[in-house]
């Protein structure tokens, strides 16, 4: 029986064990010295991404994307950024056009995700990124269908043509969990977006005292977050 180490050590980093959110990629994109001119976010919804992006590159040309029904695409101001809407599998862009996909939080919300991860391949660009964030433990939110194990992301990626490149642990499962419970509560843990949340901490604890290397610190929030995020890449057969 295979571990989760031995099928996803090659895409756990070892440079630190800070838990994320797809901002981290996000910004990580953006500060490259092939920073794209150009992105789709991928299930937009209120559009907030694109101030993120901008930060960067006031210039970047965004195009949000979503579903017409999405209950947070209908809290978006209308008016500044371009907005398109589709089906929920067929992207309307040519393909191999597009330099980046962002996703924030959306895979777990998506009907079809093989035929949808299908549709991302064929839109980027050989050497383009996909990268984002989706749920591993989070319990039921506005329309979820699904949660993913790191290694089954992995495996629907793979299938799509595409390759993972990256996984980082976000917030711990155990908080996402007592966060949905505690419903009337629920702001007291807007905090752990923002440092790491209290399972996190005591890994970070029990690595110290173990002297656990880094990725094997990754690997056990990875095994226990309930988010994560991700940087995917389409192949380039040029590289």
């Amino acid at each position: 029986m295979s571990t989760l180490w031995e099928l996803m050590q090659d895409c756990i980093p070892d440079d630190h064990a800070r838990q994320v959110t797809s901002r981290y990629y996000l910004d990580e994109a953006m500060r490259s010295p092939r920073a794209p001119d150009r992105v789709v976010d991928l299930g937009c919804g209120r559009g907030t991404s694109a101030e993120l992006f901008r930060k960067h590159a006031s210039g970047i040309r965004w195009v949000g994307v979503d579903i017409r029904d999405s209950p947070e695409a209908a809290q978006r101001t209308p008016g500044a950024d371009s907005v398109v809407y589709f089906d929920g599998v067929n992207l309307p862009f040519r393909s191999d056009a597009v330099p980046l996909v962002y996703s924030h939080q959306v895979f777990e919300h998506v009907a079809r995700p093989r035929e949808l991860l299908a549709e991302v391949g064929r839109v980027l660009r050989p050497g383009g990124l996909f990268i984002g964030s989706t749920s591993q433990f989070e319990p039921y939110h506005s329309f979820s269908l699904w949660n993913y194990t790191p290694y089954g992301f992995r495996v629907l990626v793979e299938e799509a043509g595409l390759a993972l490149e990256e996984i980082r642990p976000s917030l711990d499962g155990v908080t996402l969990i007592m966060r949905t419970y505690h419903g009337a509560r629920k702001q007291e843990y807007g905090r752990f977006w923002r440092t790491e949340s209290p399972l996190n901490t005591e890994i970070d604890a029990w690595a110290r005292k173990s002297r656990r290397t880094t990725a094997l610190v990754n690997l056990r929030k990875l095994t226990f977050c309930g988010q994560f995020a991700f940087r995917v890449t389409k192949p380039d057969p040029r590289t």
